[in-house]
């Protein structure tokens, strides 16, 4: 069995290779941005070349290349609130199923 003090001995170790190893992560990084801004290319493009997707823009882009359309509203209550029927259903609708009503009465 180890003694906390060899323990505590290793774990010191251990975090001293770490602050190494993300201080060599940090050079590579600095020097791969150097690299990027010296031959202009943007992050959209490494990650495309990964084939990983874009982050820009909030709407998405089908295979077609055009941008998805938003879904159409379900359902809507007496105040303007709407659902689309797609994910997690509202707290509005929820707490209307709890007072008894139904999904369907709220059916566009």
């Amino acid at each position: 069995m180890k003694s906390p003090t060899t323990i505590a001995a290793q774990i010191a170790k251990l975090l001293t290779e770490a602050k190494k190893l993300g201080r060599k992560r940090l050079v590579v990084i600095k020097t791969i941005v150097k690299q990027m801004n010296a031959h202009d290319i943007s992050i959209n493009e490494v990650r495309q070349a990964m084939g990983k997707k874009s982050t820009t823009g909030r709407a998405k882009k089908a295979v077609t290349g055009k941008p998805r359309q938003s879904a159409a509203v379900k359902y809507r209550d007496s105040e303007g609130n709407t659902w689309s029927g797609r994910g997690r259903a509202p707290r509005w609708l929820m707490a209307a199923e709890k007072n008894g009503q139904k999904r369907a009465d709220f059916a566009v």
